[in-house]
């Protein structure tokens, strides 16, 4: 009997070190990781996997005093440019106190914010209500850019300042005229293009994530082919749904996937972000107070011309397109003929 048992126990421990020997070897994750990727080398470097994009220059890098012409071939290349140091310190920190202002939202305020106490600050339509922000739209070391992009016969129609505030999912600005494929401005066949200027000011700066050639599908295609990046654009523009998935669910798989390719460009204060407004872009993690202004242009035509009017019903907004006019934005005369056309409607009303 004795022999019996010992032969089953022999027989026993054979079959589990064969079991043992043949399991496979588990990735090396963590219960807590977001994704079920390795945790890398010493920490968490390689855990989230390759960004394609980053093997190819994706965004145009200039100084501010470098020649406009050469900041506009890099905007045609890469539908988006940083340009360094537009403002100095002073001019940095007095753009910061004009978003605070205008706000109401001190930089401390971001602990309330993020308890919700407070909302956090976003649009406001500056320009067409506070004459403080129109040097900025205006400012010599940017007009001679946008008139190499857009030539002179342009308008600027939609400005923002965002205070403690940042778009996270990835989206495209002006959807309706840059998802539609009756417009101009459709991405998937761009004729025309609108401009978006983000000031970044203050203590932090920021940061813009992109989806590289994201505003013009031809080159999207063409560059997803040099780094084997198959997805559609349409497969990025989920990500808004998937983070709210990733909120309710505390599932971070699929944002995680998406979020592996998104491009980022880095702001110092006093920087400013030229992008085409077709691009998918979004915003980063806040972890600090954040204030930037937004100033958007484009060719005057039937199409922004009626974006520009709808605005414009403010004290300031007939001043303000004069102020443009006389700066050398020739759109701006399209503006004031009608706002003078809505108020001599509105004067006939009964």
């Amino acid at each position: 009997m004795r022999r019996v048992l010992r032969g089953a126990r022999a027989a026993k421990d054979k079959l589990d070190r064969s079991e043992t020997a043949a399991a496979p070897v588990p990735a090396s994750t963590y219960s807590w990781q977001r994704a079920p990727r390795p945790i890398g080398i010493f920490y968490d470097e390689l855990s989230r996997g390759l960004n394609p994009f980053s093997l190819i220059e994706t965004i145009g890098v200039a100084d501010a005093d470098a020649d406009p012409g050469y900041i506009a071939d890099l905007f045609d290349q890469f539908g988006i440019v940083k340009i360094r140091g537009l403002y100095d310190p002073e001019q940095s920190r007095h753009l910061q106190a004009d978003c605070v202002d205008f706000s109401g939202l001190a930089p401390l305020d971001i602990r309330d914010v993020i308890t919700k106490k407070r909302e956090w600050g976003t649009g406001g339509a500056p320009v067409l209500n506070d004459d403080r922000f129109w040097p900025y739209v205006v400012h010599p070391g940017l007009k001679p850019v946008l008139d190499r992009i857009l030539g002179t016969n342009t308008l600027e129609f939609g400005t923002a300042v965002a205070a403690h505030y940042s778009a996270r999912g990835l989206h495209r600005d002006y959807r309706m005229l840059v998802e539609d494929p009756e417009s101009a401005y459709f991405a998937d066949e761009p004729k025309k293009r609108i401009v978006r200027v983000l000031h970044y000011c203050g203590l932090n700066g920021g940061a813009l994530g992109y989806i590289p050639f994201s505003h013009d599908a031809s080159k999207f295609a063409e560059q997803g082919r040099r780094v084997g990046q198959k997805r559609p654009a349409e497969w990025f523009d989920r990500h808004r749904e998937v983070l709210t998935h990733a909120r309710l669910h505390r599932d971070f798989v699929q944002a995680d996937e998406i979020e592996r390719h998104i491009m980022w460009a880095y702001a110092d204060p006093g920087d400013v972000i030229v992008s085409n407004s077709a691009m998918l872009h979004c915003g980063d993690y806040l972890t600090g107070p954040r204030y930037f202004f937004v100033s958007t242009y484009a060719q005057s035509d039937s199409e922004t011309l009626p974006l520009a009017l709808r605005n414009a019903v403010t004290s300031q907004s007939r001043p303000y397109y004069e102020y443009l006019r006389d700066h050398g934005f020739m759109g701006s005369v399209d503006v004031l003929a009608g706002i003078d056309s809505q108020t001599a409607a509105a004067d006939t009303r009964p």
